[in-house]
């Protein structure tokens, strides 16, 4: 069953995220409902916090269409400087050119606790940089101009009240 995506600027989205030390049942669990609430959201990539969980764990989206989870996750390289346009299932329907790096290498576990090392570039190195942001507690507007991320949490604001209104329309 899929987990309710966070709206920004929920504070689980700029808390760092804790690392998972548990791979049993309960974090299998975790990552079949992330991975069920990205599908539903038409995502390419869900962090943990993402649907309200702080803990370190994330999906990742590779061009082919296939996905893989990353668990405790750091970047050991970036290089390349680049700017692409980039949105988020926490801040629906806004989109903003956002600096990243074009290559980038990334150590994590797997859901058995196995250490991998990922040399990457292109859109895979972006999806990887913005799904760890979020485990770091940062959303990509925060790469962004003040004028233009407050105009985005107002929109975001509205949004978050709209969807209260619905709920508990949905609770009469």
């Amino acid at each position: 069953m899929a987990r309710d995506i966070v709206i920004w600027p929920n504070k689980v989205l700029s808390t760092p995220t804790k690392p998972v030390t548990d791979f049993g049942e309960n974090l299998t669990k975790l990552l079949e409902e992330m991975f069920d609430a990205m599908k539903e959201a038409e995502g390419i990539g869900i962090a943990a916090n993402q649907v309200g969980v702080p803990l370190r764990c994330s999906w990742v989206g590779r061009e082919d269409g296939t996905f893989f989870e990353i668990i405790n996750p750091q970047i050991l390289e970036k290089s390349g400087p680049v700017t692409l346009e980039e949105g988020c299932l926490s801040v629906p329907e806004q989109y903003e050119r956002t600096p990243r790096f074009h290559k980038v290498k990334v150590k994590y576990q797997d859901r058995a606790g196995e250490w991998h090392e990922l040399e990457v570039e292109g859109r895979l190195a972006h999806v990887l940089q913005h799904e760890i942001d979020h485990l770091d507690g940062h959303v990509f507007v925060d790469h962004l101009s003040n004028l233009k991320r407050s105009l985005i949490l107002e929109k975001m604001k509205k949004l978050q009240k709209a969807m209260k209104r619905h709920k508990d329309k949905d609770k009469e």
